[in-house]
């Protein structure tokens, strides 16, 4: 029987060309390839490519290991999803995010550094804002 279906650990990433080596502990540490990783396609991108460390699920096209795919990373115990199963977004290491709660219907951003947006801006419907004092002395003098 061809195994061709793996469980690893990615050792090196590669952003620029969307693409990850991975090595295999059950085949004494064996590092594959440099393998491009799944990702949705269409009219919009991500660059959420596994970092080394994370535990992803290959898949190769031969037993020779040197043509294959990184499907992409999954939950471990220790590190299960944010949020609920009517949020749906992305949360970052640092407290941010940016998800849609359907059941609110209410997009929420937060932003550890502060929000950006560049270009136009138009709003629709009530404004309303709440100052807080950080700490941080700032106001004009």
């Amino acid at each position: 029987m061809v195994e061709l279906i793996f469980i690893g650990r990615v050792s090196t990433t590669n952003l620029a060309a969307g693409s990850v080596r991975v090595s295999f502990a059950d085949r004494d540490d064996m590092v594959s390839g440099e393998l491009p990783v799944l990702t949705p396609g269409g009219w919009g991108r991500g660059n959420a490519i596994p970092l080394p460390g994370e535990r992803v699920l290959c898949v190769f096209l031969d037993n020779g290991r040197s043509a294959g795919f990184c499907l992409g990373t999954y939950f471990e115990e220790d590190d299960q999803p944010t949020g609920s199963m009517d949020q749906r977004g992305v949360w970052f290491e640092d407290g941010s995010y940016v998800y849609y709660d359907r059941s609110a219907k209410r997009l929420n951003v937060k932003g550890g550094g502060g929000v950006r947006i560049e270009g136009d801006l138009t709003v629709t419907g009530k404004v309303s804002a709440s100052a807080f004092n950080d700490g941080g002395g700032g106001g004009s003098g």
